[in-house]
């Protein structure tokens, strides 16, 4: 049997899971033969979701020794390697079954150009209007990869772009829209960061009530959302894919496997 793909990702209890059903469907098209589950890292998620079967990353590892396997990957469906990706590599440490992990999707350099490139038609729609990009955020270390992403994005299509984030790190809600409008936009498209278009993207950033999308109203400028999120993209699906065929290069063969000294490790290429 082909080394088995355990995907990480924060998790959704909203209609927003049919987009964890298409990201599903892209990759077993992708990683044939590969056995392919789901692990969810918000213990929130998975209390709330009882019943279905829907375990942690370290209890699928767990699973997958039991069964014999001494290796899988795990790959982060996370934005960036936070908080949430260094807890990850942790908790999926076993004994028995060795990990190779598949980076999150803002990682490299050549990620941040091929997740600009992925975005293109979002920037193609009106040219005179401001693409904002809205993200999670994080207090980690790693918040500085929204900026930077944001700097890789305007060196591609110019003053338009902007990147800001919900909470943590930097730049927040005020510093963006205040660039915004200094900018001279009167037209912004706010699009989610995220993988999915859940609970961040209709209260934070299209709610009626203190989101992205009154405070830019309030500022004279008008608010077109873009409803997809990243999930639902197949060329963003692609770079996370490109993560996970480099974690499975990074397994040695099988001779190699068998002299190893340290079955514990969690390798991260």
């Amino acid at each position: 049997m082909k080394t088995p793909i355990i995907v990480a990702a924060f998790g959704t209890t909203s209609r927003s899971r049919a987009v964890y059903e298409t990201v599903h469907v892209h990759l077993k098209r992708r990683f044939a033969g590969h056995p392919i589950q789901w692990a969810f890292t918000s213990r929130f998620v998975r209390a709330r979701l009882q019943g279905a079967d829907l375990p942690s990353p370290g209890e699928a590892v767990r699973r997958l020794a039991d069964q014999g396997h001494r290796w899988a990957v795990v790959q982060s469906f996370h934005m960036i390697c936070g908080h949430e990706f260094h807890r990850l590599v942790q908790e999926v440490q076993h004994p028995a079954c060795r990990v190779s992990m598949g980076h999150s999707l803002l990682c490299r350099p050549e990620d941040h150009r091929a997740v600009a490139e992925a975005l293109a038609p979002v920037f193609a729609l009106d040219e005179s209007e401001a693409v904002v990009l809205v993200g999670h955020g994080t207090d980690h270390c790693s918040w500085s990869a929204y900026p930077a992403f944001g700097f890789r994005l305007r060196e591609m299509y110019g003053p338009r772009a902007f990147v800001g984030v919900i909470e943590g790190g930097w730049p927040d809600r005020e510093a963006l829209v205040g660039r915004i409008v200094e900018s001279g936009f009167r037209r912004a498209r706010l699009v989610p960061f995220l993988l999915v278009a859940g609970v961040h993207f209709r209260e934070d950033l299209a709610g009626s009530e203190d989101s992205w999308k009154t405070v830019l109203e309030a500022r004279g400028v008008r608010v077109a959302l873009e409803t997809e999120a990243l999930g639902s993209r197949p060329s963003i699906l692609d770079i996370f894919a490109q993560h996970m065929g480099q974690a499975l290069e990074a397994i040695p063969d099988t001779e190699t496997r068998q002299s190893l000294s340290h079955p514990g490790r969690v390798q991260v290429p």
